[in-house]
C-alpha cells in the first residue's frame, strides 16, 4: 500500500504529542509548519510539506557560521 500524501491522525499526534485538534493547531502555528484546516477544523499537514520542512532546518543547521572567523559574535 503507498503511503498517504499527508499525515494520519496517529502521526500528527505524535509530531505535535496533542490529540485535540485546537492544541495541535496551536503547537504547528507555534513551530512555523505550514498546515491547512478542513471543513472538521483538524490539521492537515501534507507529508511533503513536512519533508521539505525536516530539510531546510537540517541544512541551517549544518551551515558554518562565518561571522565567527572574523571574529564576530553569532
Amino acid at each position: 500500500m503507498a503511503e498517504s500524501i499527508i499525515l494520519t491522525d496517529d502521526e500528527l499526534h505524535i509530531l505535535t504529542g496533542k490529540k485535540r485538534k485546537n492544541l495541535q493547531i496551536q503547537w504547528l502555528r507555534e513551530n512555523k509548519f505550514c498546515f491547512y484546516t478542513n471543513l472538521l477544523g483538524k490539521p492537515i499537514i501534507l507529508r511533503s510539506s513536512l519533508n521539505q520542512k525536516v530539510n531546510i532546518e537540517q541544512k541551517q543547521q549544518q551551515e558554518p557560521d562565518f561571522g565567527a572567523l572574523n571574529g564576530k559574535e553569532p
